[in-house]
């Protein structure tokens, strides 16, 4: 059980280097609009970079209509919020926009596709991950008894229906926790930027200080990945021991230097099958957790 729980760490490593790719371009598209607006009010005003934070407060800018009509359709091509839409078209409808407000608009922007991308993926994967560790998991049981086991195919209703049940005390589900997260940095970048126009600082030094964000952000979608796989893993798991009627089940740690001591406690805890609990009795117990259940 071990060997298979390593398994799915690993896959869900794999995962998460997709989504930092994902974070990468993003990060690199805010940064091409910081640079292409600052040196375009530097170039058309003829003023240094330093100056050039004076119009970001004021001036108009006619054409940014254009770009806005652009974000809508892509927004609708790609599912984005209906709310995000709405809020676009209401800035669409104005005929004039500071430069200020649009580099807001642009930053949002790239956030509101980011996770739109990485929530339609993340429900994917962890379909994937469910289905992946029931039939692995009833391999290895197999293996452990030496007897042949029978299983009904899953429902692909059924796992929807595991991925949008709460399994944490906070009564969240992943959808919601990327999305809080989508909130949490567009409220962020959003504070760096004014702070960077307030502070009067260079594009690279804005740009480094908005990339910090953005890396903070996706270390937070590296542990959702992580957290939320082990917990759709866990789930797995309890109906696959269900379904070969499995009595106890057991803890099982990753025991080495990185064990933490709620982990190093409940290795080998033994517990009847009515009392499996997703973060209670089974894993994950906190993000990140490595722990995994085996039949006892």
């Amino acid at each position: 059980m071990e060997t298979l729980e390593d398994e799915q760490y690993k896959e869900s490593l794999a995962y998460y280097e997709d989504i930092k790719e994902q974070f990468m371009a993003a990060r690199m598209g805010i940064q091409d609009h910081i640079e292409r607006w600052y040196r375009r009010l530097a170039d058309n005003n003829g003023i240094s970079y330093a100056a050039a934070r004076q119009f970001l407060k004021r001036g108009e800018l006619e054409e940014f209509k254009w770009s806005l009509d652009q974000y809508i359709q892509k927004g609708r091509e790609n599912a984005v919020s209906p709310k995000w839409l709405k809020e676009l078209e209401n800035a669409s409808a104005k005929y004039h926009i500071s430069y200020y407000e649009a580099m807001k608009v642009h930053i949002q922007q790239h956030a509101e596709l980011l996770f739109t991308e990485f929530e339609t993926g993340m429900e994917g994967f962890l379909e994937r991950v469910f289905e992946d560790q029931f039939y692995k998991t009833a391999f290895e049981v197999e293996k452990g008894i030496g007897v042949g086991v029978s299983l009904a195919a899953l429902d692909a209703r059924k796992i929807d229906t595991v991925i949008k049940t709460p399994w944490a005390q906070d009564g969240k589900v992943s959808s919601d926790r990327i999305w809080q997260n989508k909130e949490k940095l567009v409220r962020e970048l959003h504070t760096e930027l004014v702070q960077n126009i307030i502070r009067g600082e260079a594009p690279q030094k804005a740009i480094n200080s908005l990339a910090k964000r953005m890396n903070v952000s996706k270390a937070q979608a590296g542990t959702l990945i992580m957290t939320e796989s082990a917990a759709v893993s866990a789930q797995a798991r309890k109906k696959c021991f269900s379904e070969l009627d499995v009595d106890r089940y057991q803890i099982v740690a990753a025991l080495d230097g990185k064990t933490c001591e709620i982990c190093g406690s409940m290795d080998g805890k033994v517990f009847k099958m009515s009392e499996y609990e997703v973060g209670v009795t089974a894993n994950p117990f906190h993000p990140n957790c490595r722990c995994c259940t085996a039949p006892y």
